[in-house]
């Protein structure tokens, strides 16, 4: 048992040498090991986010709620409110499930194959 441990850590002890060698030669004179957290540590820059649509897509058109009401939508990066999106309701739905209908009845899906 003895002896596997010390070829163990005779292996760990020429492999932290080796990616030590590495490092160094990775970024002679940087003082930044390729395997150092310190490479990646600058800030990422993200473009703030841009809402294009706010309101419900019904009959082929971008329409208010029908009652006017909104709710906030959050950034999960920054926890701000990016946009006020329309909040749909009983009225809303009946809107979408008609024009829907519709569209099934009258538009060209009911002929299209699946394939």
């Amino acid at each position: 048992m003895a002896a596997a441990a010390r070829r163990i850590s005779s292996l760990l002890t020429r492999s932290s040498l080796l990616l030590s060698h590495a490092g160094r030669n990775a970024r002679a004179g940087s003082g930044v090991s390729r395997f150092s957290t310190a490479a990646v540590a600058e800030e990422l820059i993200v473009p703030p986010v841009q809402i294009s649509y706010t309101q419900h897509l019904i009959d082929g058109k971008f329409v208010d709620a029908a009652s006017g009401k909104t709710f906030p939508t959050y950034d999960p990066r920054t926890a701000e409110v990016i946009a006020h999106v329309a909040e749909g309701d009983k009225e809303d739905i009946d809107r979408a499930v008609s024009a829907a209908r519709k569209a099934f009845d009258e538009g060209p899906w009911p002929k299209m194959t699946p394939y």
